[in-house]
């Protein structure tokens, strides 16, 4: 099972105990994105093609030769199209809080972070937490620990934040989704404000036979309710979704 996360994670940031959970039943890779983690950015523009052969490029290297593939975020886009283009090596496909193309609200989110991230890192922080927690993350967090997450979020972001922002508001998977026949896999979080479930909806009505599933969570769904998450995806391999 290989894991790709969206604009500004990481693996240390994107996934909570997911992978501990999928790891469980499966073998378990996570790809850091151009420009996050260990991985450096390209000299040229970032482009879905690329990052989507990086999936392939990194699962062979982990010994994969055909795995399922989880998408999160923009890491859904991502995921369609290295589906489309390595369709011999995905097995299946499950797509977390994902995206085809952003709409309008996506996309003045995604310029108001590009925007914040010139001033004070707290405030940018702050924006995020706003749009990525879901209720239940907020509920019994006191200023000083809103203070403290935000101050981290905001300092910690991944070297390549701007050029996947850039990415994201120009992707449009759209034609990719009817030309995708593999077993898949769409999770909406059903409290999502930066992401919301619309988005969902438009993959899987996009996808033939795909499964769509809602989760009681914010952006952060696979922090939020990983074990449930890891269920859908276990169901989805072995055939009972």
């Amino acid at each position: 099972m290989v894991l790709v996360h969206g604009v500004g994670g990481s693996l240390a940031t994107s996934w909570g105990s997911l992978p501990e959970h999928l790891a469980e039943h499966h073998h378990v890779v996570t790809v850091d994105n151009p420009g996050s983690g260990l991985s450096p950015l390209p000299n040229s523009p970032l482009n879905l093609d690329y990052l989507a052969d990086n999936i392939a490029m990194t699962a062979e290297h982990a010994g994969l030769e055909r795995y399922g593939v989880v998408g999160y975020s923009m890491g859904s886009s991502i995921a369609v199209r290295h589906a489309i283009r390595h369709p011999e090596r995905t097995a299946t496909l499950a797509l977390v809080a994902g995206f085809a193309r952003p709409d309008d609200r996506l996309r003045l989110a995604l310029r108001n972070w590009r925007a914040l991230m010139n001033g004070d890192p707290q405030v940018l922080g702050r924006y995020l937490m706003q749009l990525s927690c879901g209720p239940s993350s907020l509920s019994g967090l006191n200023d000083d620990d809103i203070d403290r997450i935000a101050r981290e979020t905001g300092t910690g972001l991944q070297p390549g934040t701007r050029r996947h922002i850039d990415l994201a508001l120009g992707i449009d998977v759209r034609a990719d989704l009817p030309n995708l026949d593999l077993p898949t896999l769409v999770v909406a979080a059903s409290q999502d404000i930066l992401v919301a479930p619309s988005h969902s909806d438009e993959l899987a009505d996009g996808i033939q036979g795909s499964r769509l599933v809602h989760v009681q969570a914010g952006h952060d769904a696979p922090s939020e309710q990983p074990a449930a998450i890891a269920a859908h995806i276990r169901a989805l391999v072995s055939g009972n979704s």
